[in-house]
């Protein structure tokens, strides 16, 4: 008996080597969303200092025969046994992936800078938009005993220290999370709807009048989205997402990226992708301008942004004559300098709570 299980297991051993190394080599992920790691090139040094060993692990991990279809039984052997957290993702109730909110680090710094660069900008209208995510506003489909800081104190921490406007978004979400799903259950964003409630509390602090949704057209564009937190988990049989476009029906802008010109906010190729929430203006871009040519205001607005900003800002273009959005990540040139470039004076800062701590961006500010 022992000598079969011993031949069983080398022709196993022997099976997986061969399929590894006549299998094709994908150079990247599409459930992951990353590139796999490549094979290290070869050199005494590497191979001294150990560099080399370690990136051959890596390849060999990458490129392991069935290795999503592995990772996604050791997921289902997780939540048999009640493992409700994987990666910093918890396997919450109704199907949600939620990411846990770790207490922020770097929330002080953040505000110093933010505060320095209303100082230095006095005559600007600075406005900060921290939107709360799945972690809080559903946090009821949470395991029990999980082990989440409060979303909504460093909220509030964040604006009880800010010398900008505040833009508080957090109770309109709350007053809507059972009549519409405000956040993807397999991505770290919210969907249309909740960039819609941010939208609408916007208007109402800043005199705007708000389109209300049955104004609003409302289009469900994909019903096959798995998004960054599937990526963390490989869950079987997940539910995919659904991805709604709402604006209005007839709309008329230029939205002018560095390397191309479009009229439509909504990138219809990456539907056909996995990261669909690219959707929504496309992959992150240093800057565009967005031009409403049927506008009758004069207004203009500045929005620097993380991703969350991106289903957020087609709604709010409605309301002014351009919309210049700025990622800071990508961005290297003074802000201060583009504002005094096109007479801009407002200005409006819209970050989610658990990106802004880690955000290699704002930290640029100036």
């Amino acid at each position: 008996m022992n000598k079969l299980i011993a031949i069983f297991i080398s022709i196993m051993i022997l099976s997986f080597t061969f399929f590894f190394f006549v299998s094709d080599k994908k150079e990247f992920s599409e459930n992951e969303f990353r590139y796999l790691e490549k094979f290290p090139k070869f050199s005494m040094a590497s191979l001294f200092d150990g560099k080399y060993i370690a990136s051959i692990e890596d390849y060999t991990t990458d490129h392991f025969p069935m290795r999503e279809e592995l990772v996604s039984l050791k997921i289902e052997v997780f939540t048999i046994i009640q493992q409700k957290m994987i990666n910093d993702v918890y396997l919450a109730e109704d199907d949600y992936l939620i990411n846990r909110f770790k207490s922020p680090k770097n929330s002080d710094k953040i505000i110093k800078i933010i505060n320095r660069f209303k100082e230095e900008n006095p005559d600007l209208n600075v406005s900060m938009l921290l939107a709360p995510t799945a972690t809080s506003i559903y946090q009821e489909l949470l395991p029990k005993n999980n082990i989440n800081a409060s979303e909504r104190d460093a909220i509030n921490y964040y604006y009880d220290n800010l010398k900008v406007k505040k833009i508080d978004i957090y109770d309109i979400l709350m007053a809507n999370k059972n009549k519409y799903q405000l956040f993807y259950k397999t991505d770290h964003h919210w969907t249309s709807f909740g960039a819609y409630f941010a939208y609408y509390q916007y208007c109402l602090d800043n005199d705007i009048k708000p389109y209300e949704l049955k104004e609003l057209h409302i289009d469900r564009v994909s019903d096959d989205f798995l998004g960054t937190l599937y990526s963390k988990v490989f869950t079987i049989n997940q539910d995919r997402d659904k991805i709604y476009k709402i604006n209005l029906k007839n709309y008329d802008f230029t939205l002018q990226y560095l390397t191309k010109t479009t009229t439509d906010f909504y990138q219809e190729q990456y539907l056909r992708e996995k990261d669909k929430y690219s959707y929504f203006l496309g992959t992150n871009e240093p800057i565009i301008e967005i031009t409403n040519n049927h506008s009758d205001s004069t207004d203009e607005i500045l929005i620097i942004k993380d991703s969350y900003a991106n289903a957020f800002i087609p709604l709010l273009a409605n309301h002014y004559k351009k919309v210049h959005v700025i990622d800071p990540r990508y961005y290297n040139l003074k802000i201060s300098d583009y504002l005094s470039e096109k007479g801009i004076t407002n200005v409006l800062l819209v970050y989610n709570i658990n990106n802004i701590d880690t955000d290699t961006g704002i930290i640029n500010l100036q």
